[in-house]
């Protein structure tokens, strides 16, 4: 389901699902956003009590996919884990890390010609 909260607003933000097992109400909801409010970087989150998931879109260039997992952690309310979560929270990261180095990397020069270069 489309939520306005979600809609990415620039080229650096991304939308991530967390699955917490433990979440069962609204009160751990509550906690979950509060929580996330808290990380920098963090636009929105939209807590599915249903399914025990947490969508949540941050910005690349300020906190990463580990940060948030951490975040979530430590308030009590631990993402799932597993091999398959581990691999897929690994390579979520490995996309946050390139996405924040790219945002930081330096425009190439036009038309494939060294900076200073007379046309």
């Amino acid at each position: 389901m489309k939520h306005p909260v979600l809609k990415l607003d620039g080229p650096w933000e991304v939308r991530r699902n967390f699955k917490i097992p433990e979440m069962s109400d609204w009160a751990d909801g509550e906690h979950v956003e509060q929580t996330l409010n808290q990380v920098s970087g963090v636009r929105g989150c939209v807590v599915d009590l249903s399914h025990h998931l947490v969508r949540i879109r941050y910005e690349t260039t300020e906190t990463d996919y580990e940060t948030i997992r951490t975040a979530l952690s430590a308030a009590g309310l631990s993402p799932v884990r597993g091999r398959w979560a581990d691999r897929k929270a690994r390579w979520l990261q490995g996309l946050d890390l390139t996405s924040r180095e790219n945002a930081g990397a330096r425009p190439s020069p036009c038309c494939n010609k060294p900076p200073g270069a007379k046309r």
